[in-house]
Parts: structure tokens; sequence; C-alpha cells
């Protein structure tokens, strides 16, 4: 039986209020011509480009180049792709950029995405139109989102504390000064039901540039593949502009999204070692949670008011204050494996009894987390001694909480969990009770204060200097931290704790245009990550390990060819992190002193090949290296964990006649090595004889797309075409969660 709450907003009533809200303005009898000169926090990303898969700018005032001149390998995913791929959450979208990686996790970390760039770990990392999302939670539902925009090396000058392997910013639907209706209605296997409603329209009597945008979502569906796994989402998006295309120009934005649906760890394995492969010890579609206990439940809010004013052509001013809440609450069984390491057999193998269901005491966390950010900039455009500049100085506060209650097992239901027998690995559902009860409840808040300063200086045509820094006063506190041992036992104030750190970042490049359209850059950052940063928004923990450092050297060139329609990239970087530690959702751990290393070539081609051929491409390879590793019995010169040395990515369209596109993708990731154990003493002893090596994978996908008329498009999307069974995420403690099966969605679209 269903257990999705009552209180979900249903997709009908979402679109009644749509249609209540709109039937209350009166629309500009003529559209707004396309093109549109916007704010400088937004994009005009149109998908009636010439180029559809390019992007002219970033976006955000920080950043006042165009894409090929700014010294950073960048990687922007933008809504073509994403419409053309029918991709969802996240992961779909950030598996268009090689050098990505997905850590699978523990519950005591966090449900939630985990990703690797460049080999580091980037959470705490993910951004929405510039401010930093805290909350480790599933972004799984992008139907309001416009881009995805991936920065890769250090980049904390930027971006903030953080960001030692790079960022990802999610780019939000705005209104335009255009009216269009676009209702997407789809199928397909695993029970897949979605639709989608995107209205934007111009108005009249509220002033030169006033527009309305609406996005709303529903959706229900499983995972192709996957037993037993279902998720539930709905959600709703007003925003409202005014000034568009003037000098002075203002929004307000909100979004509602609930999302529900279980936790979904993978299948029991007994890992290799000396860099042999997992062994599985079920099949690929079993599941091993129990379905009718383990879900992840997020309900967020977000509210965003923009300002922004044109002073005149050599000053302009904007303005973001944002609020963003999440209520995050979850249940998680973790499948029972094994490994090679000195407390084997691991937990989840008992005795006489071979591999079963890991043994839960502690399954669940009740969190909300809300951030509070303001960013202020002025940007400059000015002339001293025949060099230009452009000047971007600016202001940011957030503020950070959270609060955390995690449960435990009632001693009786526990006893009964950990006594379950061999025929339990059959069961989806758990037959006996699992009363809990709240034996830790843990208050945290963070703050951040920053100043920074980003200046590009063009000396002439060819020459250009771009110089960038930031200064952050970061402080973290533990306000509560009260735990009991059972539900009738006092509670025990484990008492406050409290850090602070001043923080200096820099980026600093040259660049060199030999011609308008081609760049040369050589380009050097470092980044700095508090102790606390990721910490106080999964764990309520304001103790760990030392702050993280890393720096970056890049030497790259980016070109647009074929009348600026193509785009190629090329860099070769080296990116170190030292005093350092891995993460739990790696599968390996190093101590304060140590120190990593990744070298690597990332190439890229986006845009159009010609008048039927667009490519979006990229190429990554990393050589990771384990510098200095500080735990006794660990070794150095191995590779850094779940980081694959060849990644590949490919999505072509094609035009054909009969007014038909087909599209093709394919992807590679290269085999990962994953270290045996986790946590601390013997089991974080990181060696090559505890090594497992996941296996290498190509995955093949497929869209076809008629157009019955200029209002009605029809996609259909294979996924996974030749059904490739993989490791999409893959655990230290011995269980790896397999990618999604073939599968197949049909979608219209029709434009009124």
């Amino acid at each position: 039986m269903s257990r999705y709450p009552s209180r979900t907003p249903r997709l009908d009533a979402s679109l009644g209020m749509a249609v209540a809200t709109l039937s209350g303005f009166t629309y500009a009898a003529d559209e707004v011509p396309d093109t549109l000169q916007l704010a400088p926090t937004t994009i005009d990303a149109s998908a009636e480009t010439a180029s559809p898969y390019q992007t002219e700018k970033l976006s955000g005032s920080k950043f006042t180049e165009a894409l090929r001149d700014t010294p950073q390998s960048i990687s922007v995913v933008p809504k073509r792709v994403l419409q053309e791929q029918n991709a969802q959450d996240l992961k779909d979208v950030l598996r268009n950029v090689p050098g990505i990686t997905f850590n699978s996790g523990e519950g005591g970390g966090g449900v939630g995405d985990s990703i690797n760039i460049r080999g580091f770990s980037a959470d705490g990392n993910i951004y929405r139109d510039g401010v930093r999302d805290p909350a480790k939670y599933t972004h799984s539902e992008l139907f309001n989102t416009e881009q995805v925009e991936v920065l890769k090396g250090s980049s904390s000058s930027g971006w903030g504390v953080g960001a030692i392997g790079g960022a990802v910013n999610l780019v939000t639907k705005t209104p335009e000064l255009k009216n269009f209706d676009t209702l997407d209605l789809g199928v397909g296997t695993a029970n897949y039901r979605r639709s989608t409603l995107d209205i934007n329209h111009t108005l009249d009597g509220l002033g030169q540039g006033a527009a309305f945008r609406l996005n709303v979502v529903g959706y229900k569906g499983g995972v192709n593949g996957r037993d037993w796994i279902e998720r539930e989402r709905n959600g709703f998006a007003p925003s409202l502009a005014f000034g568009l295309g003037t000098d002075t120009r203002f929004s307000v934005a909100y979004e509602y999204l609930h999302d529900y649906g279980n936790t979904d760890y993978g299948i029991p394995t007994v890992d290799g070692s000396n860099g042999s492969s997992p062994h599985r010890l079920a099949s690929w579609s079993s599941y091993w949670g129990w379905r009718n206990l383990d879900k992840e439940n997020n309900e967020s809010h977000r509210l965003s008011l923009k300002f922004a004013h044109d002073f005149n052509d050599v000053v302009s001013f904007d303005t973001q204050l944002s609020y963003f809440h999440l209520d995050h609450d979850y249940f998680v069984t973790t499948p029972g494996g094994t490994y090679y390491g000195a407390n084997s057999p691991a937990p989840g193998v008992h005795a006489d009894r071979g591999v079963y269901r890991r043994t839960i005491n502690t399954p669940s966390r009740d969190q909300a987390n809300a951030t509070w950010s303001e960013q202020s900039n002025l940007t400059f455009n000015f002339n001293t001694l025949g060099i230009g500049h452009t000047l971007v100085t600016g202001v940011e506060y957030s503020q950070q909480t959270l609060q955390s209650d995690i449960g435990k097992l009632v001693s009786a239901d526990a006893t009964q969990m950990s006594n379950l027998g061999t025929d339990s690995n059959g069961w989806s559902k758990y037959p006996y009770s699992a009363n809990q009860y709240t034996s830790s409840s843990i208050s945290a808040e963070q703050t951040d204060k920053a100043v920074y300063a980003l200046d590009t200086l063009k000396f002439d045509e060819h020459w250009a200097l771009h110089l960038a820094g930031r200064e952050d006063w970061y402080q973290s506190r533990v306000t509560r931290n009260d735990s009991r041992s059972s539900p009738t036992a006092a509670w025990v104030d484990g008492g406050t704790s409290s850090s602070a750190e001043r923080i200096a970042s820099v980026h600093t490049a040259l660049v060199y245009k030999p011609v308008e359209a081609g760049s040369i850059y050589l380009s050097y950052a470092n980044a700095r990550q508090p102790n606390s940063l990721t910490a106080i928004a999964q764990t309520g923990s304001n103790s760990g390990d030392s702050t993280q450092r890393g720096k970056t050297y890049e030497l790259g060139t980016k070109w647009d060819l074929f009348n600026e329609n193509l785009s190629l990239t090329a860099a070769l970087y080296e990116t170190k992190r030292s005093l350092t530690y891995t993460d739990d959702d790696s599968g390996a751990i190093l101590s304060v002193g140590g120190e990593q290393r990744v070298r690597g070539l990332e190439l890229g081609v986006v845009g159009n090949v010609n008048a039927w051929w667009s490519v979006y491409a990229g190429y990554a390879y990393q050589n990771s290296k384990t510098l200095k590793a500080a735990n006794d019995g660990s070794e150095s010169g191995i590779a850094i964990a779940n980081t694959p040395k060849h990644t590949l990515s490919l999505w072509n369209t094609f035009k054909l006649p009969g007014h038909n596109s087909l599209s093709y993708g394919v992807r590679y990731v290269d085999t990962v090595d994953i270290y045996q154990g986790t946590g601390n003493g013997a089991d974080s002893v990181t060696t090559s004889a505890s090594k497992t090596t996941v296996p290498d994978y190509v995955v093949h996908d497929l869209a076809l797309t008629h157009a019955f008329s200029q209002a009605l498009d029809v996609r259909l999307n294979v996924t996974n075409l030749f059904n490739k069974r993989y490791y999409a995420e893959y655990n230290g403690r011995g269980y790896g969660l397999p990618g999604e099966g073939r599968g197949a969605t049909m979608t219209a679209e029709y434009r009124f």
C-alpha cells in the first residue's frame, strides 16, 4: 500500500490554481520579439537560437565575459539537452559532464546526492542561482531549472568556501518578454507518468517589461530494472518580473516541491581484493531495503527577490535575497555485504546464516534546514592608462540552520531485527514492528560573511588578465546536542561547540586571444573548505578533520568555429588537495596530513557541426594519486577512490526529413577503485590489497522526435538501449547500486 502523505498537492489542483491565477491578468495583445536584454543575473538560453546546445555566458553578474573568454573549464548543460534527454534529476543531467562520479552513501552521512568533481567531493558545493544549497538531499526534480552549470577546478573566489574540485549551479527559469504556453504529458515503463505546465505571458497595466511565469509538475513512477522503487513529486513555481529590458529590473519568485519515495542503497556483494571485481550476491533487480519502512520525504520552499539597476554604461548594481527551507526525513536500510577488512565478516554477515540485511539500530532522521542569503554586486566598466577594466565588487551574507532528530529502534524491535534469519533475504516488506524513539536532538547554525572583487583587465584585443579575490569570515556553532539511551531515559546534554575561520581565496589567469573567436589561458586558483561545511548541514557535528586546502593549475583553450556555431574546448590541469580526508561515502579515509592529486585532460565539443547535426560531447582523463597517506598501514601512490581514468559522454541530434529528428547518446565510465571499510581504526587503512575494482561500462540512449504540427511534438526516449548491467554507485561496505535498466517514455509537448 502506498505510504504517500495525503497532504501531497495533486497536479490537477495545481493546474487549477494556475488557471485561476492567470485569469486575473490581462495579457499583452501582441508578443514582444524574442530577442531580449535580460538582467545581469539571468541568461538568454532560447531554444530558438541557431545553435541550441551553445551557451554564450554564465548566469550571475560575477561572470562578465563570454564563455569562450572565461579562463576556467566549464560545462553548461542547456535547456535543449534537458528536453531531448527527458532529464529530470541532477544525476541524469550530470552524466553529460565527464569527470563527475557519484558516491554511494551511508544513512549517517545523510541521504541524498553525493558527487565528486575531478576526484574530490563536491558535497556542500551545489548552488541554486549562485546561492549555496547546503542541505544534503536528492535533487530529483528539475521542472523549474533552465540549465545546469558545472565549473571545474578550485573555485572559492567565485563561489565561496569549498569548491576544491568544482561547483554545480542550477539556474532557475525566469519570466521572459514573450508569450508561450506549453503542456507536456508523458507515460512510460516502470509506471512512469509525468505532466508539466510552463506558462509565460507579458502583462499590460503593470509598467514596461512586466511578465509572469508559472511552472507546474506532477510525477509518479519507478526505476527501470529495480523492484519496489517508486517516487512521487508535485510542485509549482510562480514568478513575476518588472522592467525586463529596461535599466531597472525587479523580480520575485517562489518554488514549492514535495518529493516522496523509497531509499535504495543497492544490492549486497562480496568485495574484491587486490583490485578484483565485486561478486554480486543478489539479482540486479532485488530490493534490499524494506518497502514499507524505507523512505525519503522532502518538502521544500524557495523564495527569491532580485533587483538590478543600470546607472549608466559605467556602473550597474544588482542584489538578490533568497530563502530556502527544507523538511527532510528518511528511514534507510543498507544491504548486507562483506569486505576483506580487519573486522570481517562485516555487519550483515552473521555466523552460519550467510549474507542478509544489515542489522539496524538508528535508521532514521528528521531534519529541517533553512538558509537566508543576501548577495549584492556593483559592476564598473572603465579605463585606466589605456587598460580596460570590468570590475565586480560584492558582499555576501548567509545564515544556515539545522535541526536534526535521530531515530533509534526501541530495544525489543532492535533485537527482533538483529535475529532475522536468512529467509528474510526474500522479503520486501518488514513483517514486524519497527517502533522508534528520538535518541538524539541536535541544533546547529552557520554564518558566512564575505567580500570579493573580480576584475578583467583588457590590455588590447589580444591580451587580458583575470584577477579575483575573496575573504570569508566563516562561523559555525552547535547550540544543542542532547541524547538518551531509551525512550524513558533522561536526556544527556552533550555540550555545545563553535568554530571560526577566516578564509582567503584567489584566482588569477592570463588570457591570449589570437583571434576574436578563440582564446588560450593559463590560470591558478585556490580553495579552502572549513571542517564543518558539510558536517553542520548533514550531521550536526562541529568537530572533524582539519580544513581542506586545494589548488588548481590549468592550461586551456576555447574556440568557436563554423560561424561561431560550434565550440571546442581543451584543458590540461592539476588539482591538489592537502590536509584532507575522504568521505565515508567514497569508502576511504585519510586523516590530517594526507595529500592527494589529480592530473588530467578535458575535451569538449558543443554546438552545430552543420545545418542538420548538433552535438554535445565531452571527454575527461584523470590520473589520480595519493601523495601522502597519514594512517598507519596506508599506502602512498594508490589512486583516489571513485575516480575513473577515462569518462566520455556524447549526445547527437540529427534533423531528418518529414519533421523528424533522431538523437543518440553514449556514455562510457572507466573502472573505479573502491577501498574496503569505513570508519576509524583498522578499517580506515587504504591499501592496494584492500582495493575493489568496479568494472567499466558503456550505456547507449536513443530519442526520436516527430513534429505533427507547429503546436505538437511527440518524443520517444529509450534509455539504456542494450540493457547494460552495471554499478552506478558502489560503497566500501560491500554493496552497490545498479544502474537503471532499459526503459522507454513517450512525451507529447503541446504549445497553445
